[in-house]
């Protein structure tokens, strides 16, 4: 692995907007739950611009117990962070880095790091477009869409989780 860095946290920002229907989290019955945590359509969107970063979006379902994650890593990236997006609600307002939003820009987002991902028992959590993602930087060369991306996902409690993310060019949809 090219990197191990566990994910920053910066001062606390509102969550980021979601569109109407859309939701982060779901319950799951006991007897639906798993007895560990899975991951389920990994996929990772590579930059436009080649030296930009990628950007990461899966669904953790939450095993019988609460599990924290706080450290992706793969091989294939030099460092991953972990990432929220928030909108910036009106001028004024302060960005993750307390930077004033100027005049003409409420509406727009920002992004900051987080330290860890709470994952309840039994529950679903999206990673995906316009909230919380990964974000993978100095992504290697040789990864171009179709590729497989080697995931391991770092709990708190010491478990581990690997999995693969399939790679998409800029601008196509995502694995649904």
């Amino acid at each position: 692995m090219r990197g191990t860095y566990p994910f920053r946290e910066s001062e606390p920002a509102a969550p980021a907007a979601r569109p109407k229907g859309e939701t982060t989290m779901s319950a799951t019955t006991a007897a639906e739950a798993p007895a560990e945590p899975q991951v389920q359509k990994a996929w990772v969107r590579l930059p436009a611009v080649p030296g930009r970063p990628a950007a990461g979006y899966l669904t953790l379902v939450g095993g019988t117990r609460d599990a924290t994650l706080v450290a992706v890593t793969t091989p294939a990236a030099a460092r991953t962070e972990l990432h929220e997006t928030m909108k910036m609600d009106a001028p004024g307002a302060p960005d993750h880095a307390g930077h004033e939003a100027m005049a003409g820009m409420s509406g727009a987002t920002t992004m900051r790091p987080v330290k860890a991902l709470p994952l309840p028992a039994g529950q679903t959590v999206k990673l995906a477009p316009g909230g919380r993602h990964l974000m993978l930087f100095d992504v290697d060369a040789k990864v171009t869409p179709g590729a497989s991306v080697p995931l391991r996902l770092a709990f708190a409690d010491g478990r581990t989780l690997e999995t693969q993310a399939k790679a998409v060019a800029a601008g196509d949809a995502g694995v649904e």
